[in-house]
């Protein structure tokens, strides 16, 4: 043998010895696996959750009231905010495990609040939120959770309605981004609409949010008017970032009032006034920690034990005098995020949107 054909095949087994060295380790001693994952973006959360909404508040209602009968087990710590010192934004982590007779459903989401906006623009809310294996517990699917927040806290505005108002006829939305857009499409999924006051500062905003909602079929009988209404309305809704009070007692009556946008210390939409104006409900009781309920806590004007929770409303009905206003306040809740995937992995299995 030569000597080059030598030093050939002794760079080869110098080759394989050296891939096996590397190989051997990683398989024998790390023996590390590959976790499933499947990614459900933006696109797909809001094709699933708009085609049938109906359906996706019936979920809803059956999920809450099979948690609140006590038929589901629910885990549900505090929602950790960790705020930016320089800035007002901010990230959340916000786990929650409904536990039923068949299944496990364990889902965490880790959501930024994005104020300055200059890589991910003109989206606040950005992040993900994932689904967990139940018994093994690797992240099975993750979310996109722009569109899954703002849809699911829209969700939650429909269905406070339907606990809190006598009447839904008439709703006035101050507010028309994501979180206004789902509302308004919830309420209508409900029926008994008849009319949609729709007012945000950039007029052009409203009037795209109107539009978008008139080609919806729930919206085929709705009268729709860009500004705000004249006259008393049963349903007010806000869904706003405003760092101010945007309502108060001495503004448009409305019977009932869905506060959906102060959900951070620097957030606020109600004048500390209607602490005393109306009956106080909650989507959880950890609202309290956050916004304008915060204040009013620390303040006095609102006592830990006053507000009645959404699963307390699903199992008990509203208490409240009928012509007494009521007030509901949501800073988001990661139940709803749960039973949202939970709506989410059904319909996925289900094949695509219809």
């Amino acid at each position: 043998m030569t000597g080059r054909r030598w030093r050939a095949r002794r760079r080869r087994r110098l080759v394989c010895y050296d891939a096996r060295a590397m190989r051997d380790p990683f398989d024998d001693i790390l023996r590390v696996a590959v976790e499933p994952c499947e990614h459900v973006d933006d696109a797909r959360v809001h094709a699933l959750l708009t085609d049938r909404p109906s359906d996706y508040l019936a979920f809803v209602r059956d999920e809450l009231r099979d948690v609140a009968q006590g038929v589901t087990a629910l885990e549900l710590p505090a929602k950790q905010v960790f705020a930016d010192p320089d800035q007002r934004g901010d990230f959340r982590v916000m786990p929650c495990v409904v536990r039923g007779p068949r299944f496990v459903r364990k889902t965490v989401k880790l959501v930024g609040t994005n104020v300055v906006q200059e890589r991910v623009a003109d989206q606040i809310t950005v992040g993900r939120a994932f689904a967990l294996h139940p018994k093994e517990n690797f992240v099975t699917h993750s979310f996109a959770a722009c569109l899954l927040s703002s849809a699911r806290t829209g969700a939650c505005a429909a269905l406070a309605a339907e606990q809190l108002a006598p009447r839904r006829a008439s709703v006035s939305l101050i507010g028309a981004g994501r979180v206004g857009y789902y509302s308004a499409l919830y309420l209508a999924a409900l029926g008994g609409l008849e009319r949609l006051h729709v007012h945000d500062r950039d007029r052009r905003r409203a009037e795209r949010l109107a539009r978008a909602l008139a080609k919806r079929p729930a919206a085929a009988e709705l009268v729709m008017t860009v500004g705000l209404p004249r006259e008393p309305v049963d349903v007010l809704v806000l869904a706003t970032t405003s760092a101010e009070p945007v309502y108060g007692p001495a503004d448009l009556y409305a019977h009932t009032v869905i506060s959906l946008g102060a959900d951070t210390d620097w957030q606020h939409e109600l004048a500390p006034e209607l602490a005393h104006e109306a009956a106080l409900f909650v989507d959880t009781l950890d609202s309290l920690n956050y916004g304008d309920l915060r204040q009013w806590v620390r303040a006095g004007r609102v006592s830990a034990h006053e507000p009645t929770d959404l699963l307390t409303l699903v199992r008990d009905g509203c208490r409240a005098p009928v012509e007494r206003r009521r007030l509901f306040i949501s800073t988001g809740s990661a139940l709803f995020d749960n039973v949202t995937i939970g709506y989410l992995l059904a319909r996925s299995s289900q094949g695509p949107a219809a």
